[in-house]
């Protein structure tokens, strides 16, 4: 079971996407954004998706070097069309527009259409609070992907359709909510099929609608259902998942789920600068002083300590940055595979 550093899977992330015909800065991106996400523990939207895209490539979903085009724009608001690039592109251009905006007028819209999968929603929220901005970032795939059953459904209805704020901190070290409106992303469901290994009971249901622990149950064919998040109050995570496909879709005019077949991502990106609001050092410490009063809740059995959103991946961006990161051995063959079928040379040990 091979164990790698980050920068090794970054460069061969770059010498396929490169091989598949990215400019080198878009590879060297799309292949950082995949690895940071490893980096973060978030192993399903890392390098497993490296085969995904060169699949994409090949039946010309993904057009590698596309330009992103701004269709309409204002002071504040700005519509882009990823023109069926990498996503991570059109992502990065989102933030970079939106942060300039805030800039200039307090805050900023960004919504995005014809764009593929963005990864990491972390990521994008993650820069922008660190440029002490607050960041919100609100997906769904694109019109395709019904993956998650609607409360008191059987049949896939909505995407995973996930949401991620970054909330600026004085230490320089953001909160980061990354989370899905469906109890686990797709993604986390491929790694357990490529493990192996059974899911956990509570995340997914079989094409009739009853509870498995099969993640080839899911994937069929036919094809099964993922559980909006909440378990017995699964209504809350299911309304939050029709939200923000209103709210991507939409808005964007992408289109909500069940609108088309291709899978994507839209998105609709907001930017909040944080000194039109109230003043820096004001907010700093109406937030700190926040995380220490939650802070001092006495723990629950079995728990040692009280932690704020986006604490987890920190611990495990300096644990991987030490150890290594742990690829399964299914997945690194097939990224191997895609290397040697697009003719990159993929050398070295980790």
């Amino acid at each position: 079971m091979p164990v790698f550093k980050a920068e090794y899977l970054v460069d061969v992330g770059t010498q396929i996407f490169s091989a598949a015909g990215s400019p080198p800065e878009e590879a060297r991106t799309v292949a950082g954004l995949l690895v940071e996400a490893n980096v973060m523990g978030h192993d399903s939207h890392g390098i497993i998706r490296i085969p995904q895209y060169m699949g994409s490539i090949e039946k010309g979903e993904i057009a590698p070097g596309a330009e992103v085009e701004i269709v309409r724009e204002t002071a504040v608001v700005a519509v882009l069309d990823g023109n069926w690039g990498y996503g991570q592109m059109v992502g990065s251009r989102a933030v970079e527009i939106g942060l300039a905006k805030a800039r200039q007028a307090g805050l900023a819209a960004i919504t995005i259409r014809n764009s593929n999968h963005v990864a990491r929603l972390g990521s994008y929220v993650d820069e922008i609070a660190r440029q002490e901005m607050i960041g919100m970032l609100f997906t769904n795939a694109h019109g395709g992907g019904a993956s998650v059953v609607p409360w008191g459904g059987t049949r896939g209805r909505l995407g995973t359709n996930p949401l991620a704020v970054g909330i600026p901190r004085s230490s320089g070290e953001p909160l980061v909510l990354d989370m899905t409106t469906s109890v686990v992303a797709e993604g986390k469901v491929r790694v357990q099929r490529n493990r192996g290994e059974p899911t956990p009971d509570g995340w997914i249901v079989d094409v009739e609608g009853r509870p498995t622990t099969d993640p080839n149950a899911f994937y069929g064919p036919p094809r099964g259902g993922i559980l909006p998040f909440g378990g017995i109050a699964g209504h809350k995570g299911y309304g939050l998942g029709v939200a923000v496909d209103l709210l991507a879709g939409a808005l964007s005019g992408a289109g909500c789920t069940g609108s088309g077949t291709r899978i994507g991502n839209a998105a609709l990106l907001m930017v909040l600068n944080v000194r039109q609001f109230t003043p820096l050092e004001t907010y700093y410490q109406q937030v700190d002083d926040f995380v220490e009063f939650v802070r001092s809740s006495p723990t629950a059995a079995g728990y040692d300590e009280i932690l704020m959103p986006g604490e987890i991946e920190l611990r495990q961006k300096e644990k991987r940055r030490q150890e290594g990161i742990f690829v399964e051995d299914e997945t690194w063959q097939q990224v191997v595979d895609c290397g040697r079928k697009q003719g990159a040379t993929i050398e070295g040990e980790q």
